[in-house]
């Protein structure tokens, strides 16, 4: 007895369509056993039910897959189907693994360095979970609570854009955000943000760049922190309070900071200041920590992720700047990076980050000329609040936030204040300059605002 023949025999014998549902043809031996599986799938999508043994036999022309079917309804056991798909499923996994890991040695171990041998591991720990379900069965129907516990409703929180948006709208740690914007329309200036306002609420950020470095990712997020022009900052040339405020920013990221801020304060050298800090231990709380990987793929974001939620106890959210750039992983694609099936695969793998690991996670896509998700609307699928930037450049202190999606919650926008040298966004409301000129309009064309 296989333990293919086991789980058929028990699936047909019983109906049982929940675990039918669960079992992946690639799960399955040999091309027999899948062929079979193809013939079952077909009844069931002509039929709407699993079929009996009779029906197969009558239905099968093939000698050899009628020999298996008669020997598939032989088996004798009284093994739940349930279990037998677990065993089944382990089985596959394990001889997934174990010819990955035989082919990464043969051919990859001893030619790459420590990084891409760690890559790679990556890589073939998403490409098994790609071909294996791990995701946890739904809840009982009679165990499943109506509402969230109080830890979850305390961990909810605002994207930190718009102080009158905030009192509204919370999002739980289970959540994907998505921000969209054209070319050069403010998505990671945006994704600074957000994650900036998630530390100043005393929790920790983790920030995955891939077309700027760490440099100027935290270059942006201590200018909208300590409301320094940002050009200013970059060249260093800024006034003596300026200097004070970043580097007090700055120390706050290591164990003694203050005591080497005050010593900042009479020596005036922030480049020896920061030398003594780095010989601190770094602060494992209320942190901003920056990863940048031009190539980053899936398995590296979920790994990284992994390894900083056990260095990280108060992490509140994941950015990943932006969605459009991540790849799957490394192994070449049909199409490309930019194969929109790809881009739904990584759409729908951020939110199940957010669910396995109950952290927010918050990322961005680029929109076309028209607002436009590129490549496919179906990124938006997984997706709980979805919303499309737009704003007059440095004409205009002013962002609009349209709302695209909210999944638990009616949609609703805003406009918000904005600190063109800064980038800093908020928190405060602004009118929307559009409707703010077509009020000047009518007013100045005499006429009666109540038209409006």
């Amino acid at each position: 007895m296989t333990l293919a023949s086991a789980l058929l025999k028990q699936i047909i014998s019983q109906s049982d369509f929940v675990t039918w549902n669960r079992l992946k043809s690639h799960y399955l031996p040999s091309t027999t056993y899948q062929k079979i599986h193809g013939i079952i799938d077909k009844h069931v999508l002509k039929y709407h039910k699993l079929p009996t043994f009779e029906d197969l036999k009558s239905s099968i022309r093939s000698r050899e897959l009628q020999e298996q079917i008669y020997a598939i309804e032989s088996v004798e056991t009284e093994v739940d189907p349930y279990l037998l798909l677990d065993y089944l499923k382990n089985e596959f996994a394990q001889g997934e693994i174990l010819t990955r890991i035989d082919d990464y040695i043969e051919n990859t171990i001893t030619l790459a360095d420590a990084q891409e041998n760690i890559d790679s591991l990556q890589e073939l720990v998403v490409q098994v979970q790609d071909r294996v379900d791990t995701k946890d069965e739904d809840e009982a129907m009679d165990t499943v609570e109506l509402f969230d516990s109080e830890e979850d409703l305390t961990s909810r929180l605002a994207l930190g854009l718009n102080q009158d948006y905030d009192l509204s709208y919370k999002f739980s740690p289970k959540d994907l955000v998505v921000v969209g914007a054209q070319r050069g329309g403010g998505k990671s200036f945006t994704l600074c943000n957000i994650a900036r306002a998630v530390q100043e609420t005393g929790k920790s950020a983790l920030y995955f760049t891939i077309e700027m470095d760490t440099r100027q990712i935290l270059q942006r997020i201590v200018s909208m922190s300590t409301n320094v022009p940002l050009g200013r900052l970059i060249e260093k040339n800024l006034y003596p309070d300026e200097w004070q405020k970043i580097a007090r920013w700055w120390s706050a990221r290591f164990d003694n900071g203050q005591e080497h801020y005050e010593s900042y304060l009479k020596e005036k050298d922030f480049d020896r200041f920061h030398r003594l800090l780095t010989r601190e231990k770094f602060n494992r709380t209320n942190q901003i920590d920056v990863v940048y990987d031009p190539a980053l793929t899936v398995a590296k974001v979920i790994s990284t992720v992994r390894q900083k939620r056990a260095e990280y106890d108060d992490l509140g959210i994941i950015v990943v700047d932006y969605l459009n750039q991540v790849k799957r992983h490394n192994a070449p694609s049909r199409s490309g990076q930019y194969d929109w099936t790809e881009q739904i695969e990584i759409s729908k793998a951020l939110k199940y980050l957010a669910q396995d690991e109950n952290v927010l996670v918050a990322t961005a896509v680029q929109t076309n000329e028209n607002n436009q998700v590129r490549f496919s609307k179906g990124i938006f699928d997984a997706v709980d609040a979805a919303y499309q930037i737009s704003h007059w450049g440095d004409k205009e202190n002013a962002i609009k936030f349209t709302c695209e999606k909210m999944r638990n919650d009616k949609m609703s926008g805003f406009v918000s204040e904005i600190n063109w040298e800064t980038l800093k966004i908020g928190p405060h409301t602004v009118m929307d300059p559009d409707e703010k000129a077509e009020l000047k309009e009518t007013l100045s064309s005499d006429e009666d605002v109540y038209d409006l």
